[in-house]
């Protein structure tokens, strides 16, 4: 038995995979594990450990093969086992190496596999996920672009402009007027002035400034009765 430098590790499952590909047939994990549980129980050959979990390099991948092919020359597994030394390198085992109990192995398989499975599917329900929130994303934008009005054109932002510059003109126009004649009703009073001892005129700064008020006080009214919403307050 010597050392050897490992430049690839598998774990169990990855491992059988690697045996079937360099073999004329398939294998399982299962019979693999078994095959280098045995070879530990014999003390024939050891399986490096990381983390508390077997790890197969190179080494170990020649040794499959090479099980692999004696048992298709039909040679028992126990003179396979007991003869491997003769026909390949071996690991050899820790100084603490103690042994491992039956079934701790395939526990170990059963693990290893569950942990790649579980792997496995967290990563197909991550992009499920994903994909979910991107169809949410998709419909919702979808559904916020159909409530929108669509954007007003060029022409139509110069015809709003133009009928509500028409509109204003409109309100005031209807307005002065309407003052004009009320200033007409005020008292003389209000409306003459004297001018000197002997002259009358009449008081055109109030009469503006009484037009300009009534304009004010009652533009609001007007545009809602345009508009049409003085009956919805």
């Amino acid at each position: 038995m010597s050392e050897h430098i490992e430049t690839n590790v598998w774990q169990i499952t990855e491992f059988a995979e690697k045996i079937t590909e360099s073999i004329d047939g398939s294998v399982h994990y299962n019979t693999v594990a078994k095959w280098f549980n045995k070879l530990e129980s014999m003390g024939v050959h050891y399986v490096n450990r990381a983390v508390g979990e077997k790890i197969y390099g190179d080494l170990d991948l020649r040794i499959g093969i090479f099980i692999f092919e004696k048992r298709k020359e039909n040679w028992r597994l126990d003179v396979i086992f007991q003869n491997l030394p003769k026909f390949i390198e071996t690991r050899s085992f820790p100084e603490e190496w103690e042994g491992n109990t039956p079934g701790t192995d395939l526990a170990e398989v059963e693990a290893a596999l569950f942990r790649k499975l579980n792997a496995k599917v967290q990563e197909q329900l991550e992009q499920a996920h994903k994909e979910m929130l991107k169809g949410f994303e998709q419909v919702a934008a979808s559904s916020i672009s159909k409530m929108l009005p669509e954007p007003k054109s060029s022409l139509e932002i110069r015809q709003e402009k133009f009928n509500n510059a028409m509109l204003q003109m409109k309100i005031n126009n209807k307005l002065e007027e309407e003052a004009i004649n009320k200033w007409s009703e005020q008292p003389e009073t209000v409306r003459i002035r004297k001018v000197g001892f002997f002259r009358k005129e009449e008081n055109y700064e109030e009469r503006e400034k009484f037009i300009r008020n009534y304009k004010n006080q009652n533009f609001e009214y007007e545009l809602e009765k345009e508009l049409g919403i003085e009956d919805e307050r």
